[in-house]
């Protein structure tokens, strides 16, 4: 039989171009061409659906896996999946995560059974979504298909394994809502901003309602082009999602925990109540095998984490535990939003190099108010 081992490695980038730190990985052989199954990161620029920065990051990651693996650059996606999000303000380093699994024969597949789960990967790429289908079902079931296929990749079952499923999906430009409507479709919205009715926010919340409907966490039943963006009561706990005009097809890496499992790490997640729930991070360190009491995790138990994923949305009320805030009158708001859940994180972890995606007003990327933060560690033994 064989079993998963699952590494992550964190590269701090100089800039969007550099690939220094996984040039030093593929010379140790930490990353090897038939390991290397995701890279996901956070990329400086502005965030918005046609960011420089992430457009540079994700063209020149492509051209340096296409060569590292030696493929043409048009099968890179067949092999790795990548989800970059774009904009790091405030206190969040511009960082890529390379992600390696390697299987192991083993002599039974109970891997570490009686034991802690260990973590697994799943990642599947979705049929093309095209521009009218953003926003709305077709794109929902499309990435609820993809997710299923990674959570198949990843040897789970059950959904209640999954901690994580990060999904990048194509927005909305100019050029993909002309070519709709020539065509005589329709678009969600021809505003292409991370605005409250934009067409990115459009496009991060089909794809966690995929998520929520391939998990079982929202019924099919349940959901219509109507209801995203309307329905708050329906969402993910496990989806971050973002999306990009540079995209055609919808990509899925999925992680859970499985007893199948040769990793030395593991993962959980939690959600947190509000902007300043510093207790949720702490709970989601918790859950992913941290095992301090109270206050702050300390330098003993912060060496054996290994990265912190996050969502931050804004939330849709002017309101904070009873006291108001101006932050939905902002013109930057949508930068702050990322800018405080990056500071509510490295205030927790005491490093700046966590994955914080967001800015969004209200999201079906956990509850209303709420924010999902996954943690992986290395465990003890």
């Amino acid at each position: 039989m064989k079993a998963q081992r699952v590494e992550m490695f964190v590269c701090p980038m100089a800039s969007p171009s550099d690939t220094s730190g996984l040039q030093k990985l593929a010379g140790s052989g930490n990353i090897k061409p038939d390991t290397l199954v995701a890279l996901v990161g956070k990329t400086e620029g502005t965030g918005a659906h046609d960011d420089w920065g992430r457009v540079w990051a994700d063209v020149v990651l492509r051209e340096w896996t296409a060569k590292f693996l030696d493929v043409p650059l048009d099968d890179v996606a067949k092999n790795v999946i990548f989800v970059l999000s774009g904009g790091c303000p405030g206190v969040i380093t511009p960082h890529i995560v390379a992600v390696t699994r390697e299987w192991i024969e083993t002599a039974d597949a109970d891997g570490h059974a009686g034991e802690d789960p260990r973590l697994v990967v799943g990642r599947a790429g979705s049929d093309p979504m095209s521009p009218e289908e953003v926003g709305r079902m077709g794109q929902i079931r499309k990435v609820a298909e993809a997710t299923r296929h990674a959570m198949e990749d990843a040897g789970l079952t059950d959904p209640h394994d999954v901690h994580l499923v990060m999904v990048k999906v194509p927005g909305l430009t100019t050029a993909s809502i002309k070519d709709a409507e020539s065509r005589g479709k329709s678009v969600v919205s021809h505003d292409l901003t991370f605005g409250p009715e934009g067409a990115g926010v459009y496009a991060n919340d089909a794809a966690a309602l995929g998520v929520a409907m391939a998990l079982g966490e929202v019924p099919e039943a349940k959901l219509s082009d109507e209801v995203v963006r309307r329905n708050w009561d329906l969402y993910s706990e496990v989806a971050m999602t973002s999306s990009g005009g540079e995209k055609r097809h919808g990509e899925v890496v999925l992680f859970g925990n499985s007893s199948s499992s040769r990793s030395s790490l593991r993962i959980g997640h939690a959600v947190t109540k509000d902007f300043i729930d510093a207790d949720g991070v702490r709970n989601a360190l918790r859950t992913a095998g941290l095992r301090f009491n109270g206050g702050l995790p300390d330098e003993s138990d912060l060496s054996r984490l290994v990265h912190v994923f996050a969502k931050s949305v804004i939330p849709g009320s002017d309101q904070v535990r009873g006291q108001r805030i101006t932050l939905l009158d902002d013109a930057d708001a949508y930068q702050i939003g990322k800018a405080l859940g990056g500071m509510l994180i490295a205030s927790v972890t005491g490093r700046t190099t966590n994955y914080v995606s967001g800015g969004e007003r209200n999201s079906h990327q956990g509850p209303p108010g709420g924010n999902i933060v996954a943690a992986v560690v290395r465990t003890e033994t």
